[in-house]
């Protein structure tokens, strides 16, 4: 009897000689992600059963319907079109590129290729504030040719993958989270014959419930597609959490031990002695794109305006210098403010609380007068009133958006707030009424709005607040500076020295190692391609 059969939808394996073809075979069905077991104990014979859906993992070929690939669609960039087509080839891919590159549009055409030639369902998650925008670029792109369906409930998921219609999907990971008693995997996501997952990057929870939830559900489908913009050097989670999802490494810890080491401060830096091996590993199943003409690629970003980036110094008020230097805690709380380096974390929100003219206690709010807010609401009436240009507001307190909001509230233009108590359908109402351009001025944080969301509508931004994170900061102004821009965005980052300078000048020195960083990364990347790249 031979050692695989396929009948109907059944894939059945017969292990009783055990030669080393049988043991070979058997290493395969290790990575079966389900599959039932049964023992004969006449014939001495173990019988192991799966699903033909899951004949690619055991390198056997199912009797499916095989309709070969589209011509790849032609609004597609030079090197989008290079990226699908390693992304089909591999089946398993990763795609790190630079904000405003098009992971969407490339990620599109990935799935209608993948829907095309395998006549099976493919299955789109990506965060809830950008499913509308990835709906509507789909019908941009490519009209009824490509309808997605908005999948809205854990149950109508299971339905849909259940269905035998060979449609395509979008969930946001969130439905993934297992409420009360409810299962970790679903495993009905295995009747998809592709998945993609855009913002790829919320794998590095280490212990993520959606993590987790993700990476059992989607194991053992053929065709994955991970996208997120590129990591920042040695973000060893990002490697090795995305490399469990795409199935490339047995275990997250294998890729840590085998290229990486940590440091004299515990950091996990890739050894010198293994930088070319980990970069020809990392290439065969990923891209690190920053600049396509690096690549050998067209310069498309050589029409983008650079950012006008501006910065105001704004002085302290009485109350501000009192509530500083004669807290609770006098000696302590004036020591911290004359030595910058004995900042703590809790004491440098504090003080951009103070900033922006309050501070959080166990009791409530307490206001403190500050001229920042009228500052902030000026910049935001100069630039929606003389330049008329649309205007993001970025905080990151609450409080301080309710501040700026009163500040702007009798004004002739449109303004709206979105924190993180908004309802979710309250929130994509607020989002979309901005991308189309009815609400003139959106207050909100870069938490929230910072990743994935295109808005090259935007002409301004202004930083009432920000984090010691360079790498948010990056990312929301790259929400308006993307492909597409045709004006200069104005830039505002009006602060408090004595309150603010500590967190803003550590943004400022992450910079230019944050920019080396990801040119050192993709110049290992590129040599490591030099196979399949004409540079």
């Amino acid at each position: 009897m031979q050692a695989v059969q396929i009948q109907n939808d059944t894939i059945s394996m017969n292990f009783n000689r055990w030669t080393l073809d049988e043991y070979y075979l058997f290493l395969k069905t290790k990575k079966l992600p389900e599959f039932q077991l049964a023992y004969d104990w006449r014939s001495d014979t173990y019988r192991i059963s799966c699903s033909a859906r899951f004949a690619h993992i055991l390198g056997v070929q199912a009797a499916t319907e095989d309709h070969g690939w589209l011509p790849l669609s032609e609004y597609l960039l030079d090197y989008q079109r290079f990226i699908v087509s390693q992304a089909l080839r591999v089946k398993r891919y990763a795609i790190w590129s630079y904000t405003g590159s098009g992971k969407t549009p490339m990620y599109l055409e990935w799935a209608r290729q993948v829907s095309h030639r395998t006549g099976g369902k493919v299955l789109l998650i990506v965060p809830l504030n950008i499913i509308r925008q990835t709906i509507d670029m789909a019908r941009r792109f490519y009209g009824d040719e490509m309808a997605i369906e908005q999948i809205e409930t854990r149950e109508s998921l299971k339905a849909w993958c259940t269905d035998g219609k060979p449609t395509t999907g979008i969930v946001n990971p969130e439905k993934f989270i297992p409420r009360k008693e409810q299962p970790e995997v679903i495993s009905e996501i295995r009747h998809c014959a592709g998945v993609v997952l855009d913002e790829a990057s919320l794998l590095k929870a280490g212990g993520g419930k959606i993590k987790w939830a993700l990476i059992k559900s989607c194991r053992g489908i053929e065709y994955k597609l991970a996208c997120t913009a590129t990591p920042a050097p040695n973000d060893t989670m990002e490697y090795a959490s995305q490399g469990s999802f795409l199935e490339k490494l047995r275990d997250e810890g294998e890729i840590l031990w085998t290229f990486f080491k940590r440091d004299r401060d515990g950091n996990w830096k890739v050894k010198q002695h293994a930088e070319a091996a980990f970069y020809r590993f990392m290439a065969g199943w990923s891209i690190y794109l920053n600049d396509p003409k690096n690549y050998g690629f067209q310069d498309h970003l050589k029409d983008l305006p650079d950012p006008l980036i501006e910065e105001y110094r704004i002085e302290m008020t009485a109350e501000q210098r009192s509530f500083v230097l004669n807290g609770d805690d006098r000696s302590k709380r004036a020591q911290l403010f004359i030595d910058r380096t004995k900042l703590t974390m809790p004491r440098r929100i504090e003080l951009s609380e103070v900033a922006k003219g309050f501070v959080y206690s166990k009791e409530g709010t307490t206001k403190i007068p500050s001229l920042k807010p009228a500052f902030v609401a000026d910049l935001v009436r100069r630039d929606v009133i003389h330049h008329e240009l649309q205007v993001l507001v970025w905080t990151i307190f609450d409080e301080e958006s309710s501040i700026i909001a009163e500040q702007l509230q009798n004004e002739t233009f449109t303004v709206e707030t979105l924190t993180g108590k908004t309802k979710e359908a309250d929130r994509l109402e607020i989002i979309e009424r901005f991308r189309s351009g009815k609400t003139d001025v959106l207050i909100s944080k870069a938490s929230l709005l910072g990743f994935g969301l295109n808005f090259q509508m935007c002409g301004s931004m202004v930083y009432s607040g920000f984090s010691d994170s360079f790498e948010q900061h990056y990312q929301s102004i790259r929400r308006a500076v993307r492909y597409g821009q045709t004006k200069q965005v104005k830039v505002h980052i009006p602060y408090i020295p004595e309150l603010e300078g500590v967190v803003w000048d550590n943004v400022k020195a992450k910079q230019e190692k944050f920019l080396q960083g990801i040119a050192m990364q993709e110049a290992a990347y590129i040599e490591a391609m030099k196979g399949v790249l004409n540079v």
